[in-house]
């Protein structure tokens, strides 16, 4: 009667890999994988016995070194044909470098369309989206600001309220748009200080007020071709309300809507 869990043929369970590769490959391996109960289990073999038995053995080695050599190789090609590839690389928030690495020059094509204002302030960072309205026909041509504060590393939509909402509809959707329909992102980045205005505060906290210097870039969304350019001196010279604390000790004179009007409304309304 056949014992259960074995299969049909399968040796006792003292046999060991000796067996198993005997059966595989039908070499003759003696007792390669006996292990002798003692001194009295057996005569002592003779000298061709022992021959035999060296060769036996060299031969099981080999034998063993290539069915390792097989799995590690069946193995290899399992991972490398049946694994899991890295998964696609898409553009996150602020789209990252191109997946080699390298350094890439000049702008590049985001991975995706616009969705949100967030995804404007990008075109400022050397990118585009080639699927945005592109800056052709009549006017007017809808413009987003993306301002970068003083003494941050993030940029904000400034909004020129007297434009956008103090007009008609069509000014609204060219000074206020959605940021799917925007053709244009005017980019206005701090450059560096002018000359000193006044102190802003008293004792301790007084802090000093000079002139922004400016540059306004405008380029257009769908290929970040630069429209225009040019340099500002901010004409707000009062001290501000609200300073950050990440602003340091030196408070830069503020570029006024009306300014931003007048450079931008060529551009926009035509």
């Amino acid at each position: 009667m056949q014992q259960a869990g074995k299969t049909p043929g399968e040796p006792d369970g003292g046999a060991g890999l000796g067996a198993r590769l005997v059966a595989l490959g039908g070499l003759e391996l003696g007792r390669f994988d006996a292990v002798p109960a003692g001194p009295d289990t057996e005569p002592a073999p003779t000298g061709t016995e022992k021959g035999t038995r060296r060769r036996t053995r060299l031969i099981s080695a080999v034998v063993v070194v290539a069915v390792v050599a097989c799995f590690s190789a069946a193995a290899y090609l399992f991972v490398g044909v049946g694994g899991t590839s890295p998964a696609a690389v898409s553009a996150p928030r602020k789209p990252a470098p191109s997946a080699s690495g390298a350094a890439v020059a000049g702008p590049r094509p985001a991975g995706y369309g616009v969705r949100t204002g967030d995804d404007l302030h990008l075109v400022c960072d050397d990118w585009f989206y080639p699927s945005a309205p592109k800056l052709r026909g009549g006017t007017p041509h809808p413009v987003v600001i993306s301002e970068r504060a003083a003494g941050t590393d993030y940029r904000t939509t400034r909004t020129l309220n007297r434009a956008a909402y103090a007009g008609s509809a069509t000014q609204r959707r060219a000074w206020a748009p959605e940021p799917v329909k925007a053709q244009l992102v005017a980019c206005l980045d701090l450059t560096g200080p002018g000359r000193p205005i006044r102190d802003c505060g008293s004792g301790a906290e007084a802090r000093k007020l000079v002139e922004g210097r400016y540059r306004l870039t405008v380029y257009e969304v769908a290929t970040r071709r630069k429209v225009a350019e040019r340099s500002l001196t901010g004409a707000d010279r009062a001290c501000p309300f609200v300073v950050l604390s990440s602003a340091g000790d030196t408070l830069f004179s503020a570029v006024k809507d009306q300014q931003l009007y007048d450079q931008l409304r060529k551009r926009v309304e035509g």
